[in-house]
């Protein structure tokens, strides 16, 4: 579903993607089929990487492997699976052409701590797969560190011993600057998969903290690059800030609102990849195109870009937990707002995930959700948002 600008860019549903793209693009214009991504080093593991990372779920309806194929022609190298969005998609891509999996730097993810559960789903992925082995395995979710015990470090370097998997993290939505910290200091963390993207960029601590896992050798992964936030979409399509002036600099610089979100992260040298929904060739593209161009952003987009994070920084959930830490009736205030955040912003698939994910919260506490006290909450919150208006709007969505 797309609708036309006056500026002459087409805007589609989904914006959590590089979806905005610059008319000349749209109208048939092409990178040349030989760009390459440029590629990072993974912390200190010795490997590099593509800049740019294809998120798992990238698959358009159409032929998976012809995707797959044209994204490895443009040296994007980093695959990520995700089990309930990927599919069979890499294994009919590995059993076709069995000598590209060497080529390809292989992501998934875990759902334990457990570990002969992590066994398990270890197992499971690499069948599905068609794969020997996983190059990043990542525990998901974690927002506490301490999740990370002995038992674990011992499960992966058994794993490794095995050569199931070559290098081991964790994946971390909440309280992302306390778990870069102390990942920092445990010495057996080799990547983190962290929720980054320009709204972060002025925060000291998530930079600092960025800034010492990468002193210590630990690879970043950035996802949710799009700084979503849990306004509807069509209240917030267009930057609310000197609009006429900030096209016109799209404009002028052949460069879409979503590209530059992209290369606003990757002036961050301590990140090594961006991880990136991308379910379709011109998203595919746009993407290629955003990573290959190294040059700095200009001085203007990015001051209106900072302006553009600072007025809808209300509608943006920071991630802290501060808000779950302080109700008295333990609603998971910020599980709602990242249920909200998908429904508003992402495809008609995940809306339908989400509102399952909702029912699964204890009809004792969703009881509780509408008269539940938020002042302490909204007092605490540092983007000063309107959790209760939030809570009720997220029971009348997802109860309907």
């Amino acid at each position: 579903m797309k609708k036309k600008t006056d500026h002459g860019n087409i805007i589609t549903i989904d914006e959590s993607t590089a979806t905005l793209l610059p008319s000349s693009l749209m109208a048939g214009g092409q990178i040349p089929a030989d760009t390459l991504v440029p590629k990072r080093a993974f912390g200190k593991t010795g490997v590099k990487i593509s800049k740019l990372c294809l998120g798992g779920g990238s698959f358009p309806v159409t032929d998976g492997r012809a995707f797959l194929d044209e994204a490895l022609g443009h040296g994007v190298d980093c695959w990520e699976i995700v089990s309930f969005l990927s599919g069979d998609v890499y294994n009919e891509y590995f059993k076709t052409y069995p000598e590209r999996r060497e080529k390809v730097f292989l992501t998934a993810k875990v759902y334990s701590t457990e570990p002969a559960v992590m066994q398990g789903q270890l197992n499971r992925a690499l069948i599905e797969n068609g794969t020997h082995y996983i190059d990043f395995l990542a525990i998901h979710p974690v927002d506490d560190i301490a999740v990370l015990t002995d038992d674990v470090r011992i499960w992966v370097d058994k794993a490794k011993r095995e050569k199931k998997i070559r290098f081991f993290g964790f994946c971390t939505h909440k309280n992302m600057d306390n778990c870069l910290n102390g990942a920092a200091e445990l010495g057996w963390i080799d990547g983190i998969q962290t929720v980054y993207n320009y709204r972060f960029q002025n925060i000291k601590s998530m930079e600092d903290a960025m800034q010492r896992c990468h002193e210590k050798g630990i690879g970043i992964f950035n996802v949710k690059s799009m700084g979503l936030t849990v306004q509807r979409k069509d209240e917030l399509q267009q930057p609310p800030i000197n609009e006429e002036r900030f096209n016109a600099l799209l404009t002028l610089h052949g460069i879409s609102f979503e590209q530059v979100k992209l290369r606003a992260i990757w002036q961050n040298p301590n990140l090594t990849s961006i991880c990136s929904l991308m379910p379709s060739s011109t998203i595919l593209r746009s993407n290629v195109s955003a990573a290959v161009d190294e040059r700095p952003l200009d001085v203007e987009i990015k001051r209106l870009l900072t302006d553009y994070a600072e007025i809808t920084g209300k509608y943006f959930c920071r991630r802290c937990g501060v808000c779950d830490s302080v109700n008295a009736d333990s609603i998971p205030i910020f599980n709602i707002m990242e249920m909200l955040m998908y429904a508003r912003g992402y495809t008609a698939k995940e809306k339908n995930m989400i509102a399952k994910k909702f029912e699964q919260i204890p009809v004792e506490i969703r009881s509780r959700i509408i008269g539940s006290d938020y002042s302490e909450a909204e007092k605490r919150c540092p983007q000063k948002m309107q959790i209760a208006r939030l809570m009720k709007e997220a029971c009348t969505e997802f109860n309907g």
